[in-house]
This record gives structure tokens, sequence and C-alpha cells, in this order.
């Protein structure tokens, strides 16, 4: 499914991600209510992205971000480290950032997933 700037994406994006959780065996709860990131332009207000944040296995917390503005943003993993969130691509090698889908799809999503779990396995550096 595609994923937009709508209630029925947002669900989605919830619903994919509890799915995969779930199916793995692991709690994940949604953390506080999405968001919409915006920017402000000659006056104008600009949405940019739609970000969700959960915390997984009761060890860590994922963001994961969905495009609005498509000109500028793509579909992006985030995973908490410290105080803040680190986009997947800064935490792989160059060769490996690749890996990661920039699609906004539940497909997409579920295959980041898989690939965060290979990233926290340390089979993905």
């Amino acid at each position: 499914m595609k994923l937009k700037n709508d209630l029925q994406s947002y669900a989605a994006l919830d619903a994919c991600i509890d799915k995969y959780y779930r199916n793995k065996g692991l709690p994940c709860l949604p953390y506080g209510e999405g968001i919409v990131k915006t920017s402000v332009i000659d006056g104008r207000i600009y949405e940019e992205v739609y970000e969700k944040v959960y915390f997984v296995a009761r060890k860590y917390f994922i963001k994961y971000g969905i495009p609005i503005d498509t000109r500028n943003f793509f579909a992006m993993l985030f995973l908490a480290i410290g105080p803040n969130y680190v986009p997947m691509f800064w935490l792989v090698t160059e060769e490996n950032d690749s890996k990661f889908s920039m699609d906004s799809t539940t497909e997409a999503v579920t295959h980041n997933l898989a690939m965060l779990d290979e990233y926290l396995a340390g089979r993905l550096i």
C-alpha cells in the first residue's frame, strides 16, 4: 500500500509495524502521537514529513517518517541513540545504506524493519 498524508495511511503505518513485531512475538507500542513536521518559507507553511515513534521489544525506540513533500524528503527509519534519532543510513556503511528503502509503501516499511533487525543483530554494519 502506498502511504500518503492521510489518516488511512497513518493507520496503515501503525498496523504494518504492529504486525511485523507481533509476528516476531515482540511487543511494539506507539509512543505519543504522530506529528507532521513543517517549515515556513516566505510566510507560507509547508508540510514536510509525518513522523511516528514506537517503543519496540521493551528495549529501544524507533521513528518512522513518511514524506509529504516528496521533492525533498524520503521515507526513512530512525533509531534512537541517546536523546536523538539517527537515520539508519548514518549507522551503516555506504555499501549497506542502499539496502534500506526510501519508498513510501507498507512493503518498504516491512523491508526496513527487517534490515533494522539485521543491523541490531550485528550482521549489517
